[in-house]
């Protein structure tokens, strides 16, 4: 069997680059291999990229009919790039997206139905979401649940009150070091979403309700949101960082807690491989977190469709599965995975990631899938301009209510 080595490396891609035509697949000849080209913002990290890109290489290695290559996109970019070049009939043939690109993605018919791929396969619960009228459009690279990640040498004891948490996120502010941290800039717009949401679910409110009517000024919403500007205003969070800044001063011992997903720690041990890690259930009123997914989609432009398929049906095999889970960290994958006694030992936080299931709640609303990455824009911007200003959040809410259902035609 020929061991196919990939081509051309990772692409190094910006937006303009990939619009140049380093993103889609090319073909092949007709004697010779079909390559394809697979995109994730994971393939840029320092430390699971590398990963990622072995298993690609895993895959080229088992068979000699495909080869596909890696494209590394920054996740910042990442939709807006990928939605340019789906548009123009372009883009790479396998996309890692975030969840709720997906779902814009399938609603325009931009990718594939993989309802054959995944017949016979055992997947988890959080596959069931990735369903839309009645077709599955993708299945999931890696499902994280978000908890307390905290250093165990600063803070001895974690917070299991939002009272207690204000009070270690105060004293563990001193010269050179926060006590806590989230994202804070419309820049990072998806990632202050994500931190909203944990406080809003963590308060017992939510987005929609189960019938996709917007709640964003409901009582229990607006508690949640009054909590992320009570940390917001505490003076214990550095203020217009970026998530890759104080993930960064976490593992240098500069921030002493964050609220992140299970596969952050992975990231964190990337920069400093001494860091001390250990994670909790974030101290709010409910149990109720978040969960983030990468969910795994095929261009509908894709001219080797067969090829394609084949890379996804050997994703979710059981030797894929298995080697993704162990570096992925606290995070879970499409198919249901042991943790290995290995696992656990070194990083024995992961059960407490894994724990978080039963509590977890997507961050797209109910019933308003497609309508989200706009909806993400009003309420965002709503609540920043709030804080920045000292405007009221009961108002800044209402105002983002009306947006919203304006848009999910309410």
């Amino acid at each position: 069997m020929r061991h196919h080595r990939l081509g051309v490396g990772i692409c190094a891609v910006t937006a303009l680059a990939l619009l140049a035509g380093c993103g889609g697949s090319a073909g092949s000849d007709s004697d010779g291999p079909k390559t394809i080209t697979f995109a994730a913002s994971m393939l840029g990290e320092p430390t699971r990229g590398p990963q990622l890109t072995a298993l690609l290489e895993k895959f080229n290695a088992s068979q000699d009919d495909y080869v596909i290559e890696p494209v590394s996109i920054p996740f910042a970019s990442f939709g807006t790039t990928i939605f340019t070049q789906l548009g123009q009939g372009k883009g790479p043939d396998v996309i890692a997206f975030d969840q709720m690109n997906i779902y814009e993605a399938a609603d325009a018919k931009l990718i594939r139905p993989l309802d054959d791929v995944v017949k016979g396969v055992d997947l988890t619960a959080a596959s069931e979401s990735l369903k839309m009228d009645d077709h599955q459009w993708g299945v999931p690279l890696d499902v994280s649940n978000y908890a307390l990640i905290y250093n165990p040498d600063l803070v001895k004891k974690p917070p299991t009150t939002f009272e207690e948490f204000k009070q270690v996120a105060r004293e563990q502010t001193t010269a050179g070091r926060y006590g806590f941290a989230f994202r804070t800039t419309q820049a990072e717009e998806a990632g202050v979403w994500y931190d909203l949401s944990n406080f809003v679910y963590g308060a017992g409110g939510a987005w929609s309700d189960d019938a996709g009517n917007p709640t964003i000024n409901s009582p229990q919403t607006v508690a949640g949101v009054k909590a992320f500007a009570d940390v917001y205003q505490a003076g214990v969070i550095p203020k217009g960082s970026t998530a890759a800044d104080y993930r960064r001063m976490f593992a240098t011992g500069k921030v002493a807690m964050m609220i992140d997903n299970g596969g952050i720690p992975t990231v964190l041990r990337g920069t400093n491989p001494d860091i001390p890690i250990a994670a909790a259930p974030a101290p709010f009123p409910t149990q109720n977190i978040g969960q983030v997914m990468a969910a795994i989609g095929i261009n509908a432009n894709t001219r080797n469709a067969e090829a394609a398929e084949a890379f996804v049906r050997w994703f979710l095999g059981k030797e894929a599965q298995t080697t993704v889970q162990g570096f992925l960290g606290g995070s879970l994958v499409a198919t249901p995975v042991e943790r290995t006694t290995e696992e656990l030992t070194k990083s024995p936080f992961v059960e407490v990631f894994d724990a978080q299931s039963e509590h977890a709640r997507s961050f797209i609303p109910t019933g308003l899938e497609v309508e989200t990455p706009r909806i993400r824009s009003a309420v965002v911007q709503a609540v920043l301009n709030a804080l920045q200003s000292g405007g009221d959040i009961q108002q800044a809410l209402d105002g983002a209510q009306d947006k919203a259902k304006q848009l999910a035609g309410k």
